[in-house]
Order: structure tokens, then C-alpha cells, then sequence
């Protein structure tokens, strides 16, 4: 009994001298604290987001045409998904790329049409709501070139209006026909003295709106209660002129603009030389090149045109006789383009009215079927002086340019939308047909896949 109490006593002997060790077994942490909790797993980096892997295409071997006024023999065109990758020679193709082979054809841009109906364009704005990828005309207007086009109108009155969309001609895509919309307004001139102060006044509060608007955020830092500048009324599309957003077009009175055309059955007058000039006071009150449309007499005075910044839409083929009191100074000129590019006034060209419509690309034009030739009015440009890889511009990128859109189409440039067309010859030769037509990176027409044009071979 003595012998098991003893050995009871040195067992709780040792366990309260164990004590203090147990306590630094666990770093001087008091008994009483709360037992320490594990750290927390680290999170592993989130999966990084799946990215569809680019489709490339590239076109080889041809003579390529930017559209820019430049021409690169033997080169190729990268396009990646629905943009252009790169264009010159020797490009590194990354692995699967589809190769279509361009060696003895040319390769260009799309046509741009400055104007243009039907071909699938919708009739208002939200034009996505009404446009209809399955137009035949659609097919019939790549054959010809384009692969986008001006649709609605610029408007007109003595303030600046219209509801309008630039169209892409992407067959079975709704979603890729619409580039934007509202990127032209129009105004017509001459005014009347009420009308000019009234526009005066308009671009007036429009500036200062903007003004106001841009001081706003310092006004509200300052005072809370601050109310946000209001639009003035009826000044939407002189603020959007003003922003930049959108290009003023301006139609003339006077020579080439009657109901009938004004060109090769008469009509108009032999000079709109005045409202030229007054189209060039509207342009200086915004600050901002305008677009002419359909000049009669620019051609005498490129020098003031090309001060405002501002450009011109032809069309080659009309014909307005001069006055034959004044002839030197009136009339049409078949060398119009060619004059008001040497003067540094970008051009571009549409076709003529006809008797019972036309004005732009469509079926309705001089010859019932414009839809079929919109590089016949740059090659008229071409015999009237004008060089030839210009002339491409007035279907390129000259006409992107009127429709506030040179930032995505008219020219082969990396980034810029891949709208692409293969043709067995010079793009404005009378021969020449398109071989390949591709919008946003999709080969949309093929002519030995279509009726159009696939029984003709040469």
C-alpha cells in the first residue's frame, strides 16, 4: 500500500512540473487564451477566362490595292476573326490559317456607296430592327463591289436633320449590317436671312451647352444641389456636328439638284457657285468641314473648299450645260475631281439621277441597274484627269470618310474591319470582275457559286 501510494504521488509530481513545458510548447501563449485558429488555405488565381482562339484567313500573292492611294505587288492580307491583321509581304501566318490564293488578281478594299437603297438597308432608324440580311439585291450589289453603303437620307432644311444608317453587306447577319447609325446629318442652303440667324443662334447655344456641360462636374463637386446643363431645344444634330459625331452633308440649290437631276435632260441652273460659298460660311460657323453634295461649279474654287476642311460628292456623269453669256465660268466639269483633288478637297462619286429615280446605287438609276457598276463613275472621274489609284479612293476610302467612317472601313488597314474584295483585273476596269467578296471576315460571295455572273469566263 505504501509502495502504490508513493508511485500515485510521483506521477502528479510530474505532471504539474510538466506543466510550464506544455505552455511553452505552445509559444508562451496564456491557458486561458482561445486556441489559435489555422490560417486559411490560400485561394487559388481564378481559371483564367476561356478565349476562342482567332480564325484567321489570309489572302496571298496578289496585287493588293489599300485603298490609301498605295499598291503592294505580290503581298498578302492577314485577317484575324472579323478585323485585318496585317498587310505587306512575307507575312508569318499562325498555324490553321485558311489561304486563299489571289496570285494573278487584285485585291481592294470594299466599294463604299456614299448613297444607296434597297440592298437589304431597312427603312428607319433602329435600322437593325428592319434591314434584311437575306436581300437578293445583297448579292447582286457584292458582285459589284460593295460591301457598304449610306442608308436613309442626310435630311435638309435650314437646320441640320435626317435619320440614316452606314449598311455593311453582311449576307445572313443581321447583327453585322448595321456599322452605325446617324453618322450624317444634313442642311440645305441657300438660306434666307431669318434662317441663317436662326442657325446662328442654334450653333451659338449648342456652344454653349457644351461649355456648360464640360464645366459641370467641378460645379457639382462644389455644390451638390447642381443641376446637369439641359440640351437646347432642337439643337441634337448641331451638338452632334459639334462633337464630331457626325458629318454635315449640304445639299445646293440651284445647278444638278432639280427632281430630274439637273445633268444630261437640263434643268437647274448653270451655277451654284453662290451657295457653294454660302455651304462654305455654314462650315466656318461650326468649325468644321462640311460635305458638299453634288457641286455644279466647285471646280472654281477648290482653294476655298479645301480651306474649311470640307469635300465633295460627284457625280462624274452628269452634265449641266454653261451659260453661254458667262462660258468660262459655268456649267459642269468633266474634270471636277480631278481638280478639287489636286486642291487637296477629298472626292467621292455616286451615279447620276435618272428620269425616275436613281441618285444612288440601287436599281432605279440612269440605267435602271446602277447597282451593277459603282466603279463606272470613278472610272468617268479617271477620263476626266483624275489618276487612277485616286480614283479607287472615291469608292474607298475618300467615301468612308463622308460617311464618318473612315475608322472602320474604305481601306486596308490592321485594325480596321476586314471587308475585303478579290477581282480578276484593275478594280475600275469595265471588264473586271469580282471574284471573292468578304464583309467582317466571312466570305459572303463567290462568283462561280452564284448565278449572277458564273456562266461568263474568260
Amino acid at each position: 500500500m505504501r509502495i502504490h501510494a508513493l508511485f500515485v504521488l510521483v506521477l502528479a509530481a510530474t505532471a504539474v512540473a510538466d506543466l510550464p513545458a506544455q505552455e511553452r510548447g505552445r509559444r508562451g501563449r496564456r491557458p486561458d487564451a482561445p486556441p489559435e485558429q489555422a490560417p486559411p488555405p490560400a485561394e487559388a488565381p481564378a481559371p483564367a477566362a476561356d478565349k476562342k482562339p482567332k480564325a484567321y484567313l489570309a489572302i496571298t500573292g496578289g496585287d493588293v490595292y489599300l485603298g490609301t492611294g498605295q499598291r503592294l505587288t505580290g503581298a498578302a492580307v492577314l485577317l484575324a476573326d472579323d478585323k485585318i491583321e496585317a498587310v505587306g509581304h512575307n507575312l508569318p501566318l499562325p498555324e490553321g490559317t485558311k489561304v486563299i490564293d489571289a496570285k494573278g488578281r487584285t485585291v481592294s478594299p470594299g466599294f463604299v456607296a456614299v448613297l444607296g437603297n434597297g440592298m437589304g438597308g431597312g427603312r428607319g432608324s433602329p435600322f437593325v430592327d428592319s434591314v434584311n440580311p437575306f436581300d437578293p439585291e445583297i448579292k447582286q450589289a457584292l458582285a459589284a463591289g460593295v460591301t457598304s453603303f449610306l442608308a436613309g437620307g442626310p435630311g435638309g432644311g435650314s437646320l441640320p436633320s435626317g435619320s440614316n444608317a452606314v449598311i455593311k453587306l453582311a449576307y445572313g447577319d443581321v447583327k453585322g449590317m448595321v456599322l452605325q447609325e446617324d453618322s450624317v446629318c444634313g442642311m440645305s442652303v441657300p438660306l434666307s436671312l431669318a434662317d441663317r440667324d436662326k442657325l446662328a443662334d442654334t450653333v451659338k447655344k449648342a456652344r454653349e451647352y457644351l461649355q456648360a456641360l464640360e464645366a459641370f462636374p467641378k460645379q457639382k463637386a462644389a455644390d451638390a444641389n447642381a443641376k446637369e446643363p439641359q440640351m437646347p431645344q432642337g439643337a441634337e444634330k448641331v451638338v452632334a456636328v459639334l462633337r464630331g459625331q457626325s458629318r454635315l452633308w449640304i445639299s445646293l440649290g440651284g445647278g444638278g439638284f432639280s427632281p430630274f437631276g439637273g445633268g444630261r435632260r437640263g434643268g437647274g441652273r448653270a451655277s451654284d457657285l453662290e451657295s457653294v460659298r454660302q455651304a462654305l460660311e455654314v462650315s466656318r460657323l461650326f468649325g468644321k468641314g462640311v460635305v458638299l453634295q453634288k457641286p455644279t461649279s466647285a471646280w472654281l474654287v477648290p482653294d476655298e473648299i479645301a480651306a474649311t476642311g470640307s469635300m465633295a460628292v460627284l457625280s462624274p456623269r452628269d452634265r449641266l450645260p454653261a451659260d453661254p453669256a458667262d462660258p468660262d465660268r459655268t456649267g459642269s466639269n468633266g474634270a471636277s475631281a480631278a481638280i478639287l483633288a489636286a486642291a487637296g478637297v477629298p472626292v467621292a462619286v455616286t451615279c447620276p439621277v435618272g428620269m425616275f429615280g436613281g441618285a444612288g446605287v440601287g436599281t432605279g438609276g440612269i440605267l435602271g441597274q446602277d447597282l451593277n457598276t459603282p466603279h463606272v463613275d470613278a472610272a468617268f472621274a479617271v477620263r476626266g484627269g483624275l489618276d487612277n489609284r485616286k480614283a479607287l479612293r472615291t469608292i474607298t476610302l475618300d467615301a468612308a470618310r463622308m460617311l464618318g467612317a473612315e475608322a472602320r472601313i474604305g481601306s486596308l488597314e490592321p485594325g480596321k474591319d476586314a471587308d475585303v474584295l478579290i477581282l480578276d483585273g484593275d478594280p475600275l476596269h469595265y471588264r473586271t470582275f469580282v471574284t471573292t467578296a468578304i464583309v467582317n471576315g466571312k466570305v459572303v460571295y463567290e462568283k462561280d457559286k452564284e448565278p449572277l455572273y458564273r456562266h461568263i469566263q474568260r
